[in-house]
């Protein structure tokens, strides 16, 4: 960051971030005032930007929502960002909007890499992509409403105004979508137009003599990975979710904020008995080297995790960070090649992950309950397509009828694929899940710790006294009572941490964790099946379908997060959201891809096994 007579200079492009003499005024007679004119016409936009910097046009645009409950739906691009100490710095030279300046500044995210969301405000939401454009532009999955072109000028830098990139913007446009520039350069204009845009010189703001403002005026909207497109549904008066574990809880809860009738059908007869029942449970990421998308899926799970606990579970969580120790070679190699630093310790190497939360998920499950409309000793047996709807039928004899509905099942999620105890559906037979069983110890303090601690097991910082050391790993196994030798297990795994002393078990706990065939929790819209094998044969060709996918309309899935479920149900439950409000995604397009249900199926259609 450095300053060139007192404005904000690029020494990288050889340019300035904005105007030099009135950088507000000339955001809003270019980008933001564009709002004015579809206002009337809607209540929630997507406005897309290439070239977040400060977030000077962001903060200009939010201020034309003060005292609406009209949505907007930021998204951004920035490929070398400002620091948090930079932002500050940036801003309290502004002398403006110190209140917003503040608020972004706290929630601008310390981890810049891929796509990152920041829920600014009620009716606010703000998606930047930290990376270069062109890759941005084939991860966004959204048709804007507006578009700001705000980069430093094409002749400093050629490559964001490139025929790619416009073409890219095209790509993410609808018939209507207005665009604005302060650049006329011929090149611009060019490229625009051969992407569907009409082009159209206004007075510039100022000294600048003119500006550019474009409309897309094209009805051949391009679809890639037509396979895991998101369906076009009408909103729901109404949803039923299905499980009150963190999943279904987090999903009902979020779904019940953006205004939407929720209940939220349990079969037991309390809330968070299997998989969430844990007395304390750890929120870390799968560390992988750098690149893997499993990697990258859960370092994006983790944030937008951490962030709902920050605000949500303050009373029942511990933000003291996380130890994560590479016990073997192959771990060491991992960990060396992750985005954390691995540094000398004892017992062996290892990483801190500043972020890392431990968290009391019963007693969090609990409380958010309370916020709900929660069915107890509601077992799901089975559901019936109606005319616009779902019935439920559940196994004390009861019956709802619902717009849509979630399944959140945990380890109970594979009787809905044909298998577990008691099948009692088969979406989808090439979906891959089984159940995990896994037992917890609880121990009397051992070791003083406020990070949790992990290695061949783990073991959280304590509450009340009591250290909880897990897990065991059993799959197709089903004892729910808990066996000494799994005890036995878990101690042995964390003996490093113990250094000898003599543990008092306290007590155990048994719960059944739910996993993919590809490690992948499973999150997403459930397909019709038929529909796939029948058109889109193809796939074996390696041809692109034509055709867009149909849908069991309404019903959708949040599973599978085997032993991070505090991370990735928050994600399910987030993305969940985003499918039914028909905003961009949380996270990038080929991680979504990875989560959908139907990749099984599409899978098998392109080996040719269907």
């Amino acid at each position: 960051m450095q300053y060139k007579d007192g404005v904000l200079y690029s020494s990288k492009f050889l340019d300035t971030y904005y105007s030099v003499a009135s950088p507000f005024e000339e955001s809003s007679f270019v980008f933001t005032n564009l709002i004015d004119e579809i206002w009337d016409e809607k209540d929630s936009f997507i406005v897309a930007e290439l070239g977040f910097g400060a977030g000077l046009n962001f903060l200009n645009l939010v201020k034309k929502f003060k005292g609406s409950n009209k949505k907007l739906h930021f998204v951004s691009v920035e490929k070398f960002p400002f620091s948090r100490r930079e932002l500050k710095t940036i801003w309290d030279k502004f002398n403006k909007f110190s209140h917003l300046s503040k608020k972004l500044i706290k929630k601008y995210p310390k981890f810049r890499d891929g796509l990152t969301r920041i829920n600014f405000s009620k009716n606010i939401t703000v998606d930047i992509y930290f990376g270069d454009i062109k890759d941005a532009l084939k991860e966004f999955e959204f048709r804007a409403d507006i578009w700001f072109m705000d980069g430093f000028a094409p002749s400093k830098n050629p490559d964001m105004w490139s025929l790619e990139v416009c073409k890219g913007i095209a790509n993410l446009s609808k018939y209507g979508t207005i665009l604005s520039t302060y650049s006329v350069a011929r090149s611009v204009r060019e490229n625009l137009e051969k992407s569907g845009f009409s082009v159209e010189k206004r007075s510039g703001f100022a000294t600048k003599k003119e500006m550019l403002r474009a409309k897309f005026l094209s009805d051949d909207l391009s679809f890639s990975d037509l396979c895991f497109s998101a369906p076009n549904l009408n909103q729901p008066k109404n949803v039923l979710v299905i499980g009150a574990g963190i999943a279904g809880i987090v999903t009902a809860l979020k779904f019940q904020n953006a205004g939407f009738s929720v209940k939220v059908a349990e079969k037991n007869k309390e809330v968070a008995l299997n998989g969430s029942g844990n007395l304390v449970g750890a929120l870390t990421p799968l560390i992988t080297q750098k690149g893997v998308n499993l990697g990258k899926m859960h370092l994006r799970a983790f944030f937008l995790a951490r962030n709902f606990y920050k605000k949500h579970a303050k009373n029942y969580a511990k933000f003291g960070g996380s130890k994560e120790f590479a016990f073997s070679k192959n771990l060491e190699k991992r960990y060396k090649n992750s985005i954390f630093t691995l540094k000398n310790d004892e017992p062996y190497p290892s990483i801190f992950i500043k972020n890392g939360t431990s968290i009391r998920p019963k007693a969090l499950c609990d409380a958010l309950s309370k916020k709900l409309d929660i069915l107890l000793n509601f077992e799901f047996v089975s559901l019936e397509k109606l005319e616009n709807s779902w019935r439920v039928k559940f196994k004390n004899g009861e019956i709802l009828d619902a717009d849509m509905v979630v399944f959140c099942m945990g380890s109970h999620s594979e009787e809905l694929f044909g298998g577990g105890l008691s099948p009692k559906l088969n979406f989808d037979e090439s979906v891959l899940i089984s159940s995990v069983r896994g037992q917890v110890t609880w121990i009397k303090q051992r070791v003083k710790t406020n990070s949790s601690l992990s290695a061949r097991g783990y073991i959280c910082p304590a509450y009340d006294g009591i250290q909880v050391v897990g897990a065991t790993y059993d799959r197709a196994l089903y004892c729910d009572e808990a066996r000494v030798m799994d005890d036995a297990r878990n101690l042995e795994s964390v003996a490093e941490f113990l250094c000898d002393k003599k543990c008092e078990v306290l007590g155990s706990k048994v719960g059944y964790r739910s996993y993919s065939g590809d490690r992948f929790p499973i999150i997403g819209p459930l397909v019709d099946v038929e529909f796939f094998k029948k058109n889109y044969k193809e796939l074996h060709w390696k041809k692109e379908p034509k055709i867009k996918p149909k849908f069991k309309d309404g019903l959708f899935i949040n599973t599978a997060h085997g032993a991070r479920g505090l991370g990735t149900a928050i994600l399910g439950a987030e993305m969940i959201l985003d499918y039914v409000l028909n905003r961009p995604f949380c996270i990038e397009k080929s991680l979504k891809n990875e989560l959908h249900p139907a990749r099984f199926l599409v899978r098998k259609l392109k080996k040719g096994l269907i």
